[in-house]
């Protein structure tokens, strides 16, 4: 899922056995999420979709699949564009694994194989219209997943958890003393100090920011998200956090925030409703999380 997992589960000493059982069963469901959906194991389900690029044959779809699919397809037009899920392609000039930048002329070619218009969705399919296109449902799985995991104790009778996936939270109940869950928001500049904390019951928290992946070359340092229509990496905030319901909607506001030029972002996330901080890389901070609440408390209670 991109990082560390941890799982939180306060209960009573009677419960113990219960808790265990269903924090195993937790991790088995991340590992199958993963291994359907990691572009990075051969036998996914996404590198099988990538392979069948432009060979016209069509990747069957079960009903989870096709509505991941659907939601990243609501996104991108929602986000007019910004958000891609074909554009992971462009990484063959910008390397964030290794950080290392390739070769700018070859952007002109590889955006020709990016754009959510060229794929096809329909009978319970998907194919991809252009030979070396590839989908990349990162930016969606890992939220997903998140929220997966925390449904999946609540219906294994778990009232007070805790779950994060690579710094997502989603929160069930308050803990076990009836006190909210307190939850940092890294600091872009410090990533292992917390700029902001917030206090969440029944709510998930999500967070991206360009602090986490980048290349620095020749004194300029590029953010990994990539703007789907020039290649380029974009402009926006250092880091931008949503409170909202699900993780996978909280993700959705601040990825697509974090494509959004920096002028243009509090207008998205006004438009998305849901409590937001935005750290640009001055370190000013933005946003209702902030201005509404300085003490870091979310008032936020999702049921």
């Amino acid at each position: 899922m991109g990082g560390p997992a941890r799982i939180t589960i306060e209960h009573t000493h009677t419960l113990s056995p219960i808790a265990k059982a269903a924090c195993h069963s937790a991790e088995a469901l991340l590992s199958a999420l993963e291994s359907r959906y990691s572009r990075y194991r051969n036998d996914s389900l996404v590198s099988t979709i990538n392979r069948r690029a432009g060979t016209g044959k069509r990747t069957p779809l079960d009903q989870e699949a096709i509505a991941l699919m659907q939601f990243c397809q609501a996104l991108w037009e929602q986000s007019a564009g910004r958000f891609d899920p074909t554009s992971g392609i462009l990484r063959r000039v910008w390397n964030f694994r290794d950080g290392a930048l390739g070769d700018p002329g070859q952007l002109e070619k590889l955006l020709g194989k990016v754009g959510w218009d060229k794929v096809s969705l329909e009978n319970d399919s998907a194919h991809l219209e252009e030979p070396e296109m590839e989908i990349d449902l990162g930016g969606v799985v890992k939220e997903y997943a998140a929220d997966k995991a925390a449904q999946h104790l609540r219906d294994q009778g778990i009232e007070h958890a805790l779950v994060e996936l690579a710094g997502d939270v989603v929160t069930i109940g308050t803990q076990q003393g009836g006190e909210p869950w307190r939850v940092g928001i890294s600091d872009p500049n410090e990533p292992a100090n917390a700029i902001l904390t917030v206090e969440l019951v029944n709510a998930a928290l999500a967070t991206s920011g360009t602090y986490q992946r980048f290349i620095d070359s020749n004194g300029q340092r590029y953010s990994h998200f990539l703007n789907p229509v020039t290649g380029w990496p974009v402009e926006g905030p250092s880091s931008v956090s949503v409170i909202s319901d699900t993780c996978l909607t909280a993700g959705a506001v601040a990825t697509v925030a974090c494509l959004t030029p920096r002028a243009e972002c509090p207008e998205w996330l006004e438009r998305a409703g849901a409590p937001w901080l935005q750290v640009d890389s001055d370190g000013r901070l933005s946003g209702p999380l902030k201005a509404k609440n300085p003490s870091g408390r979310s008032e936020r209670t999702c049921t």
